[in-house]
């Protein structure tokens, strides 16, 4: 048996924490690690940035912490992006969203407590960037 949660959020600042606490139109997810799972088996994550910051080159991570996070706090990479303002004229395309999957990522969580799921973009601001993660809970 396995169960997910999806957070998602705007990231739009260099060095600066953003706890994720939506899902598009659900404003408040419950947090909470499922009773009975104690893993999270899957960690998947995507981002994408508007490039209205000219030159801007970031990477972006993710904390994952909370009481539920034995063990403490979990920072993973999942990506970078840059580029330049696009200019009147120009072919340049927008930012590309990839997406990261850790699947093996085998995290001990303490079931029924709750999680913190936080972002950063680390480097040149790339402008407004949207970031989404879902954690896949296990045994």
């Amino acid at each position: 048996m396995s169960r997910t949660i999806t957070v998602e959020g705007d990231v739009n600042a260099i060095d600066t924490r953003v706890v994720l606490t939506t899902q598009g139109s659900v404003t408040a997810p419950s947090l909470v690690v499922p009773a009975g799972l104690n893993k999270i088996k899957k960690v998947i994550a995507t981002f994408a940035s508007d490039n209205a910051a000219d030159d801007g080159a970031a990477c972006m991570f993710m904390r994952l912490g909370g009481n539920a996070v034995l063990g403490g706090e979990q920072a993973i990479f999942f990506g970078g992006a840059g580029g330049q303002t696009i200019q009147t004229g120009s072919d340049a395309a927008p930012s590309l969203g990839l997406i990261f999957q850790l699947l093996d990522a085998d995290i001990d969580v303490r079931p029924s407590d709750t999680i913190s799921i936080a972002v950063e973009m680390a480097g040149i601001d790339v402008g407004d960037t949207t970031v989404a993660i879902t954690l896949v809970y296990g045994k």
